[in-house]
């Protein structure tokens, strides 16, 4: 494919009227030659589709692809595999690109080109900010020196670190290492961040940190995927242990201890999350798939988790921890 933009930013779109515009306006007001936007419309059935067309007439460098309804990572697939950047990078259509970040996104990349020393992946942080608010709060921790590391060994000090996010909105990514790689994103799961960001640090040879907040993160959108309780989000979180078991014969031990620490995580997380579920049913089956890979745990600190387990059932673990 030609590459004829240094940017291609692909905005999945379900169901967001709400928040399109001010997702699309924060995106225009610094836009420039260099980038192109991606709509996906995946299945939007509120005037999201009316409000994507109007922003595609408008401006010749939005292109609008709709679809039936697939979810979140068939929409980010569509959007790459039409993308025609040097680099891409994913806004979800409730989010913003906070203020003057985008002007600064393009700069690093240029500069890169100039100096023919292109990394793979950039990675930044995110202004974090209420619903129906303008209070901005960077998070994530500082990345201080991470840049000295290989992409792999960076990444293992951020999984250790309560403040890192599994966000694929994090990462701005060369094209051309995505698909060689055949970093896709798995259709049809939730959490489809947490199998696919770990992916792209381990298949990475080179990272940028970009240490400032680029990304502008809405909390407590009502109707949020993040916010509605799913069991599928549960049984999701155990096919991307099992994902992480078929990567795991191709990598050396070293990055084989990362892979184990990040299904110890999952399962730790799950474990944690029995409570939350009312159906008795649902409990039981979870609580089964999650026996079935206890042994997972047997990982640093979860280790403890494991033994607990063992020790008093893993329903009455769950309770012990929700207490502590």
């Amino acid at each position: 494919m030609e590459i004829n933009k240094l940017l291609s930013i692909i905005i999945p779109v379900y169901n967001v009227e709400q928040y399109l515009d001010e997702c699309l306006n924060s995106v225009i007001k610094y836009a420039t030659s260099e980038i192109e936007v991606i709509l996906i419309n995946d299945g939007s059935t509120d005037g999201s589709k009316v409000i994507c067309e109007h922003y595609s007439q408008e401006y010749d460098y939005i292109t609008l692809i709709s679809q039936k309804n697939a979810g979140l990572s068939a929409a980010r697939n569509a959007g790459i595999k039409v993308a025609s950047g040097e680099y891409i990078m994913f806004l979800d259509s409730d989010d913003i690109i906070y203020e003057n970040s985008l002007e600064k996104i393009l700069l690093s990349i240029s500069r890169m080109r100039t100096c023919r020393e292109q990394v793979d992946i950039l990675f930044g942080r995110a202004n974090s900010f209420e619903d129906g608010t303008n209070n901005f709060k960077l998070e994530q921790v500082d990345y201080g020196r991470l840049n000295d590391l290989e992409p792999w060994r960076a990444f293992e000090i951020l999984d250790q670190q309560k403040k890192f996010w599994f966000a694929a909105w994090l990462v701005i990514v060369k094209r051309e290492f995505l698909v060689r790689e055949n970093l896709y994103f798995k259709e049809g799961i939730y959490h489809e961040d947490e199998l696919w960001v770990p992916l792209i640090f381990l298949k990475a040879s080179s990272v940028l940190f970009i240490n400032y907040g680029f990304y502008g993160y809405r909390l407590n959108r009502s109707g949020s995927i993040v916010n509605v309780p799913n069991t599928k989000k549960d049984y999701d979180k155990i096919l991307i242990v099992d994902e992480f078991d078929g990567i795991k014969n191709d990598i050396d031990i070293d990055k084989q201890r990362l892979i184990k620490r990040r299904q110890a995580a999952l399962i730790f997380g799950l474990i944690l999350n029995i409570e939350n579920i009312d159906n008795a049913v649902d409990k039981k089956q979870l609580i089964e798939k999650i026996e079935l890979r206890l042994n997972k745990l047997k990982c640093g600190k979860y280790n403890l988790v494991f033994i607990g387990c063992r020790l008093f059932g893993i329903s009455s673990m769950a309770k012990i921890l929700r207490n502590l």
